[in-house]
């Protein structure tokens, strides 16, 4: 990983000094999808490697969701760094109870990623990968019944 923080307007030194630096400038901004995009590229020479990237949020005393859901603890910046790690993924794995809480959705066409995933020899969208023991899904939801690549 080549960064352990966020890098949106969230991690700027809001005292008005530059903070990091990053690609094109101080994190005194918000970056630019393609910024993000850049950081949180998979490594040069990494095409036939196999890499696995882990994201989540929690709260200060630990907890990963509120009500079952992630969504409520999760700030903009947080979503950003998700959309951004999604939409340079080949697959996203996700556990049965997040599908079954959330409804979760099929990866959609981010139009701003796709000369990346073109260019990596991607698909339009990532596979959504579902880790589950029992199998007890919902196999009517769009998840399953309408995604771009197989889940």
């Amino acid at each position: 990983m080549r960064r352990l923080f966020p890098v949106t307007y969230e991690t700027a030194d809001h005292e008005g000094r530059e903070g990091l630096d990053g690609p094109g400038g101080p994190l005194g901004r918000e970056w630019s999808l393609d910024e993000l995009a850049d950081v949180y590229a998979y490594p040069a020479g990494a095409a036939g490697e196999v890499w696995l990237r882990a994201n989540m949020v929690s709260t200060l005393d630990g907890a990963a969701q509120h009500d079952g859901r992630s969504q409520p603890i999760s700030c903009p910046a947080d979503m950003r760094i998700f959309g951004t790690l999604r939409a340079l993924a080949d697959a996203v794995v996700v556990g049965a109870q997040t599908v079954r809480q959330e409804g979760y959705r099929p990866a959609r066409v981010r139009d701003a990623f796709a000369a990346r995933r073109k260019e990596a020899g991607q698909g339009p969208a990532p596979s959504i990968a579902v880790i589950s023991a029992s199998l007890d899904l919902d196999f009517r939801l769009p998840l399953f019944t309408e995604p771009l690549a197989p889940t």
